[in-house]
């Protein structure tokens, strides 16, 4: 039989920090006051982290969508997705360190983020998880936050936009990070629990 591992915890753990060192970046953003390159300038730092933690997700997450280590449909709902938010990180890591453009990578945020919410909705209406309340929430602040990356885009590529787009996008993903840590940390408690008898077998 193959080795059972659960690493929804980690990846839950994952996304908080991506999402809140990402909004930090965004604040940082806003404090700029000058050119478009100045702007860039501020958002580059967050190449570094977000690649190390859009790998972490995507491979992971892939893991997850090929080898279903959850049960039944689960998978489905946790793993659709889970690699496309991972590639996206990359994608805005490797777009701010070489100065790309934001845009199309912003719309295809935008698309993939009502997506998400339609899953939150759908795993909402199901009662799948323990906590549909918080999973939904997961979801749609995720799914918001990606819907509202599109705008934040198009300011860091020409600055014509007004901030405000920064603080509703860092917004959402603080709060959407906050959600996803309270859910892993959660989590882990339950999982040191369930597993502290389990032992690996081939």
């Amino acid at each position: 039989m193959a080795l059972f591992i659960d690493i929804l915890t980690i990846q839950l753990i994952a996304m908080a920090v991506s999402f809140l060192t990402l909004a930090y970046g965004l604040i940082k953003t806003l404090l700029v006051h000058s050119t478009v390159q100045d702007y860039r300038n501020a958002i580059r730092p967050q190449y570094m982290p977000q690649l190390l933690l859009g790998l972490l997700m995507t491979v992971s997450g892939f893991y997850g969508m090929f080898v279903w280590p959850l049960p039944s449909s689960y998978n489905i709902l946790f793993y659709d997705l889970y690699p496309v938010l991972g590639l996206g990180i990359i994608g805005i890591a490797l777009s701010v360190k070489n100065e790309y453009k934001l845009e199309h990578l912003g719309f295809m945020g935008l698309l993939f983020g009502l997506v998400t919410i339609y899953y939150g909705v759908e795993s909402y209406v199901h009662n799948m998880t323990n906590e549909p309340p918080a999973l939904l929430a997961l979801y749609a602040l995720t799914g918001l936050a990606a819907v509202f990356f599109y705008p934040v885009s198009l300011f860091l590529d020409n600055g014509r936009l007004s901030k405000t787009w920064l603080v509703i996008d860092a917004a959402l993903l603080i709060m959407a990070g906050l959600v996803a840590g309270y859910i892993g940390l959660e989590a882990v408690t339950e999982h040191l629990v369930a597993f502290s008898k389990w032992t690996p077998f081939v």
